[in-house]
């Protein structure tokens, strides 16, 4: 017997129009389930049986620290049990990059954590929900996805955790790796890999400290001054994700507010503002170069959303120095 657990936290897969007007996320993982029969997608086979259990019901626009730990605490709770052989949880698209790299950094078992949802809510008459639920499940229950790590299951393609944006805002498909293409397919009720998923080795879970880590997110533009990382210092962020243009080049004012941020202890990661490639240490005169002399550590092609999570983690656990060590040597280990 295979068992799978299906852990709902809302999003669009899950929300429908409410009087207060807009969707809303309203149906629970049951909900979610009964559904695949009224669509004809229930054929797990008789030797897989389904739990639903909720641990939010919310849009994942509104979730905070807090939920992403909440989820990632639940998870591993989960996978406490001996009879259950993977877990698929069901996010909003918004922030689901952010739940997948808590989960991606923080997962310790062979057996799959599937996240899955939707872009058309249950109540649009094309939607997408049952589908992607249907395959996450049968991901999930398939032998090959043991030692997988975290996965994202979606529009019919299997992508690893960590590395993964969303790409478009109403795209069937809107999910997509930096560098690095799907991992496998669903094709009907099989389940096909192309690649083995490169692991990392993992990190204790989140601890209450990881709730309260202030990391922002910092844009260079043109014209733009040092206000905003002023600003994330004072408001007392312990982490900074500076985006630069292009390969991840700031501009002179960011890189001399870098310089004082790393000077006071705090954490900046370096990232790109572009959707795709990795940043490069290439340009001094306020490019990258500068930056990182300045202190900032290059994200690789870590999306800065995920790194930001990866920073959170480090930062609840270690002291500024050790955090900047830990992530230089997670991110650029060939330095």
């Amino acid at each position: 017997m295979t068992r799978i657990v299906v852990l709902a936290t809302g999003g669009t897969i899950s929300s429908r129009q409410s009087s207060a007007g807009g969707s809303r996320a309203k149906d629970s993982a049951a909900d979610l389930i009964s559904a695949l029969s009224t669509h004809g997608l229930d054929d797990f086979g008789a030797g897989v049986e389904l739990e639903s259990e909720d641990v939010a019901v919310q849009n994942s626009f509104n979730f905070s620290l807090a939920d992403l730990s909440r989820i990632a605490h639940e998870v591993a709770r989960i996978l406490g049990r001996e009879d259950v052989d993977g877990v698929v949880v069901t996010h909003g698209t918004d922030t689901m990059e952010e739940t997948l790299a808590l989960l991606g950094f923080t997962h310790d078992d062979p057996r799959p954590v599937v996240l899955t949802g939707a872009q058309r809510s249950p109540d649009h008459p094309d939607g997408d929900g049952p589908r992607n639920l249907h395959d996450a499940i049968h991901t999930a229950a398939s032998p090959a996805s043991r030692d997988q790590g975290v996965l994202l299951v979606f529009g019919g393609e299997i992508h690893s955790a960590l590395g993964l944006r969303k790409n478009h805002t109403l795209a069937p498909q809107p999910f997509g790796h930096r560098s690095a293409g799907a991992l496998g397919a669903v094709v009907g009720s099989g389940t096909s890999y192309f690649a083995q998923a490169l692991t990392p080795e993992p990190l204790p879970l989140p601890n209450a400290a990881f709730e309260d880590q202030r990391v922002d997110m910092v844009l260079g533009y043109p014209g733009a001054d040092a206000a905003l990382m002023h600003a994330a210092l004072e408001a007392g962020a312990t982490g900074v994700v500076v985006l630069g243009a292009g390969a991840g080049n700031p501009g002179v004012p960011l890189t001399d507010a870098i310089a004082q941020a790393t000077a006071q202890g705090v954490l900046v990661g370096l990232g790109t503002r572009t959707g795709a490639g990795p940043v490069a240490v290439i340009y001094g005169g306020g490019g990258a170069v500068d930056a990182v002399a300045a202190g900032a550590v290059p994200l690789s092609d870590l999306p800065a959303t995920q790194a930001r999570i990866l920073m959170a983690l480090l930062l609840s656990a270690h002291s500024p120095s050790q955090a900047r060590d830990q992530l230089d040597a997670r991110l650029n280990p060939q330095t």
